[in-house]
């Protein structure tokens, strides 16, 4: 957080503090607080905080812009916030790692720390620590409602996405918890090898900020089977698995999701090809080394497999997906001179259309049907 531009009109009457206007400038917007405070030995405070656009985080990898209005009030030693804010704008980027912290069984001594003045007894410690004094413990309560707005979007660890929802920030006890559900807006999902997009996606909120339930299903787009992967559990133990419409054996489904067809026909080296898979996986949270290699060469396909017929040669493919329904490629035998160019626009699940120059001439109405 970055602030800038403060300006500040308090008013002072012996242990009354009146703040007139209190105003920060954050990014392209602005934080104001109005309130007061008692300074005796009861010390009491009271804010109304207002932000309008207000640039709450500004790290290179994590954007928050938000307005709305809190509620701070200070009194016998609790401290309560309420209040509802709203996301204007947000980017969150997770590929990053964060900084490196330390074990919690480490632990710092400052210069002078741990001394005693002579003459007085040693104070009792818990782990080598001074114990703490519990008349000076503030306890916290947080009540504040979070919409997530419109213009949110996370992105990291193979998900490119946005975020929408409301969700409910409490501490009982102490600990922050949080509720409600957050749903994907569009996007995708980077799985096997291919971009999936994702057609359903919720996170819910039970508790704990770090761990929701996951529900979510990413398609491969343009195939005529419904092909791609269901994601479920939670954030801290997810469980990803195949998912077709029909419900197919998983080589199927494998085969649909990483080649794009059925597994009928399929020779020795597209069966290699499906080896991506396992290399995606393994990956984990970084990219994939053929994800690398396919981005820097602009490639969304690549392929081996053996043509039909009597004589079965080696065919290589190579293609980019334009849109989602307009793709271009490349395909040529090993042993033939001249390769054949392809344009297909897909009308719609099973009608496409395409049109084919080089070694063969042709425009093709292709009708799908599955049984």
């Amino acid at each position: 957080m970055n602030l800038a531009d403060g300006e500040l009109d308090i008013d002072l009457q012996g242990d009354t503090a009146r703040i007139q206007q209190l105003r920060l400038r954050g990014g392209d917007g602005w934080l104001t607080a109005q309130g007061g405070a008692e300074l005796g030995a009861q010390p009491q405070l009271r804010l109304q905080l207002a932000a309008e656009r207000f640039r709450l985080l500004g790290r290179v990898d994590r954007r928050i812009v938000t307005s709305g209005k809190a509620d701070v009030r200070l009194s016998q030693r609790t401290l309560q916030v309420g209040g509802e804010l709203r996301v204007d704008d947000g980017w969150i980027d997770v590929s990053r790692g964060d900084a490196p912290t330390l074990d919690a069984d480490v632990r710092i001594a400052t210069s002078g720390q741990g001394t005693t003045p002579p003459g007085q007894p040693t104070p009792k410690t818990v782990d080598g620590r001074p114990p703490e004094d519990a008349s000076t413990e503030v306890r916290v309560n947080v009540d504040l409602a979070l919409d997530l707005g419109q213009a949110l979007r996370l992105q990291g660890r193979g998900l490119e996405t946005g975020l929408r929802g409301r969700l409910r920030l409490t501490s009982p006890a102490g600990q922050a918890a949080l509720h409600g559900t957050v749903r994907t807006s569009g996007g995708t999902y980077a799985a096997y090898g291919q971009k999936l997009d994702i057609e359903r996606g919720h996170l819910r909120f039970d508790g704990p900020l770090n761990d929701p339930r996951l529900d979510v299903l990413a398609i491969r787009p343009n195939l005529d089977v419904r092909a791609g992967v269901s994601i479920a559990g939670t954030a801290l133990s997810p469980r990803v698995r195949l998912y077709s419409e029909p419900d197919l054996p998983e080589m199927e489904k494998l085969s649909w999701l990483v080649l794009g067809r059925g597994p009928d026909g399929l020779g020795r080296t597209d069966t290699a090809l499906l080896q991506r898979a396992a290399v995606a996986l393994l990956a984990r949270d970084g990219a994939a080394p053929t994800d690398a290699l396919f981005g820097a060469l602009g490639l969304t396909e690549f392929s081996v497999r053996q043509s039909d017929g009597d004589v079965r040669d080696t065919v290589v493919t190579l293609g980019k997906q334009l849109s989602r329904r307009w793709y271009v490629g490349y395909e040529r035998s090993v042993n033939a001179t001249v390769g054949t160019w392809q344009l297909v626009y897909r009308v719609a699940r099973r009608f496409t259309l395409r049109a084919q120059t080089g070694h063969e001439n042709s425009l093709d109405a292709i009708w799908s049907w599955r049984w």
